[in-house]
């Protein structure tokens, strides 16, 4: 009758898993392999002549009755899995638990599950003339589990009937799933919240209301206590204080909110004034784009703190990447057809808040925005907002739409975009540039706008990402009337520094022509090192000579190379240069060594055996006037020049199919020399 009894629930068990198995979608592989076990499990304990362990009352279950010590047993007396089962019995419990496993992890199983519970109550009676009944699958929740609370043994089950389930192990796997979980995401956000978000925030609520002013930790903690309350986490987790609007805009003449008289007013703030209004309608845009912190300078900046001051500028670029949207208010713009007259176009830091953010969007004075664009795009990249800001900023639409992604553009092109851009502190210039060329450096309000500048130039060459060649940024060039005064006498340049190949500032980079944008460099092939004696930087030295321009010159070149071009001196209107001409130092071209003028080419490569020359031919120079004069193509290593003149750029000529890569061991035959020098 007992084996009768057992082959009975043993067929009902399978009639129902198998039944419930076929409506769980996504779990057929699993539950086949089940039932497939299961089978083997329940003929072999028909055919056995004794109870499988594991399997019905065990003695030990009786109360009194006493239990051996076996190596096999748990503290409960309940058989460790695998270890006293049977083959089919290890199968079984392994595939339970991997059904099981499965069943919990599918969201479509979950729900089949809950639909279902009449099946599962008719499977739990059928079995409990067998084994414990089946927990309710819909408790288990693999990320959302917490054992000390939600889950323990069922009713009727004791301690030894939990533990043989297997259940309990899987109940253990899910905790740990899910505190594994909680640590990545904690991490995560710890990371972003420290080290890639402002140092204080302003937290409002869904509509933009309810303004209050947090420092990092408090944000750090408000996601914490979040986290705690959510059940079914999973990856990737986003929380909403993660994300931050950043405010881009023009500082009032007064009237604006600092974050001291947030903190330590003794009266109300004024709420009418118009700093107020900008704050508060730029909580409400933010909280329009599904937002709840918000970063404005003028409030978020405590400037008393000359280390937080240094802290915020020199992390500016990164905050304004970094934040999910930029609001761009342009005060002086009423529709979109004035906005690229707009004074924000003109200001220096607003030009990294344009550059920096992935998403900006631009808003009217009274706080309408001045595109369609949906509210994950861009106006960068929205027409025609796009012609409007490059009219304004000098930008073209392929540098506008790759920002702020900017390693590949040249020095002296961004130099260009700040030549004319203007602030209220002079040494500002200079620090609202570094996150543009991607360096750090300490600021120094009182230094001076020219020292600031040197300072920052030095950590453009000691940088590692930053376009092609740092001798980039000797590609500068001067106004009409600076050449006039540096013609007359070059130490009243107005725009050299210590180093005759760095300006003084930004403006220098403004007056760049065609011929300049299209120099080609090589990548640096040696530390170029700015020091107070000038930089240092190998130049090809190629002697030529000053001529009167006439249709009867002659021209022989001294080797493969040559170029001839006007000399741009109005005191020598009808002269030109040929530089490399064969006849320098003999025939009738040559009056005296006096008259050899020595051009000193910078943009070529410096490699172990070979010299590159500019691949375009194009060359960037600058004159040199030796302080002794030399009559030999050689020019020895003790020959000392000065500088002369300004930067100029002119064409070499190759003959005889001479090539841009020229061998050491072939320079003096073709009339050049190289050097390294301090320039």
């Amino acid at each position: 009758m007992e084996r009768l009894a057992k082959k009975t629930a043993a067929v009902d068990i399978v009639s129902a898993i198998a039944a419930r198995n076929d409506r769980v979608s996504g779990q057929d592989a699993v539950g086949q392999t089940l039932i497939a076990v299961l089978a083997d499990f329940i003929v072999s304990t028909i055919q056995a002549d004794t109870t499988a362990p594991g399997i019905g009352i065990d003695p030990s279950h009786i109360p009194g009755h006493p239990v051996a010590e076996e190596p096999t047993r748990s503290a409960y007396g309940a058989a460790s899995p695998g270890s006293g089962l049977t083959t089919e019995g290890q199968d079984l419990l392994i595939a339970m638990k991997r059904f099981a496993a499965s069943l919990v992890h599918s969201s479509d199983g979950q729900q089949t599950m809950r639909q279902s519970s009449g099946n599962l109550d008719q499977l739990q009676g059928v079995s409990s003339r067998c084994d414990p009944p089946i927990p309710d699958s819909g408790d288990l929740d693999v990320v959302g589990l917490d054992t000390s609370k939600d889950v323990q043994p069922l009713e009727g089950w004791d301690a030894h009937m939990w533990e043989f389930s297997g259940l309990g192990l899987i109940v253990t796997e899910a905790d740990t799933k899910r505190q594994h979980l909680v640590e990545r995401i904690i991490a995560k956000a710890r990371d972003t919240v420290f080290n890639n978000m402002p140092i204080r925030l302003l937290m409002f609520d869904q509509d933009g209301k309810g303004i209050t002013l947090v420092e990092k930790w408090q944000v750090m903690d408000y996601i914490l206590s979040d986290l705690n309350s959510v059940t079914d986490l999973r990856l990737p987790y986003y929380h909403p204080f993660e994300k931050y609007a950043i405010l881009s805009h023009t500082w009032l003449s007064r009237g604006e909110v600092t974050y001291s008289e947030w903190k330590d007013h003794t009266a109300p703030l004024d709420t009418q004034s118009p700093g107020y209004d900008k704050l508060a309608k730029f909580c409400e845009v933010a909280a329009q784009y599904g937002l709840r912190l918000a970063w404005m300078d003028t409030v978020c900046i405590n400037k008393e703190s000359s280390a937080e001051l240094d802290e915020s500028i020199r992390s500016m670029f990164k905050w304004y990447k970094g934040a999910e949207v930029c609001i761009a208010y342009l005060a002086e713009t009423t529709s979109l057809y004035d906005m690229e007259k707009d004074r924000w176009f003109t200001r220096g830091w607003t030009l990294q808040e344009l550059l920096a953010p992935h998403c900006i969007k631009f808003f009217s004075k009274s706080w309408t925005a001045l595109s369609n664009s949906l509210a994950e795009e861009s106006d960068k990249s929205h027409f025609p907002l796009v012609s409007k800001i490059c009219a304004a900023t000098g930008l073209n639409e392929n540098e506008l739409s790759r920002s702020p992604y900017l390693d590949s553009v040249p020095i002296w092109r961004k130099m260009q975009w700040a030549a004319a851009r203007e602030v209220t502190r002079e040494e500002d210039t200079a620090y609202s540039l570094m996150g543009i060329f991607n360096i750090s450096m300490p600021t120094g309000y009182g230094e001076g706008a020219e020292h600031a500048f040197l300072r920052l130039v030095k950590e453009i060459l000691s940088s590692k990402l930053t376009s092609v060649s740092k001798l980039e940024i000797t590609n500068w060039c001067e106004s009409a009337s600076a050449n006039r005064l540096a013609s007359f006498n070059f130490s009243l340049h107005p725009n050299v520094s210590f180093s005759t190949l760095i300006p003084r500032s930004p403006r220098a980079y403004m007056h760049l022509s065609s011929t300049n944008t299209n120099i080609h460099f090589h990548p640096s092939s040696w530390p170029i090192t700015l020091s107070y004696i000038g930089l240092c930087v190998p130049v090809l030295l190629m002697p030529s000579n000053l001529v009167e321009e006439r249709l009867d010159n002659a021209f022989s070149p001294k080797g493969g190379y040559s170029a001839t071009f006007d000399s741009g001196n109005a005191s020598f209107r009808n002269y030109i240069y040929k530089v490399l001409d064969g006849d320098l130092f003999s025939g009738k071209n040559f009056r005296s060594p006096a008259t050899v003028h020595t051009f000193a080419v910078l943009n070529i490569a410096d490699e172990a055996t070979e010299v590159l020359l500019p691949e375009n031919g194009r060359c960037l120079a600058v004159k040199l006037i030796p302080h002794e004069p030399f009559d030999e193509w050689k020019i020895q290593e003790g020959v000392q020049f000065r500088r002369s003149g300004h930067h100029l750029t002119f064409d070499i000529v190759f003959h005889n199919n001479s090539s841009f890569r020229i061998p050491k061991d072939q320079l003096n035959r073709h009339g050049m020399t190289l050097r390294t020098m301090y320039l």
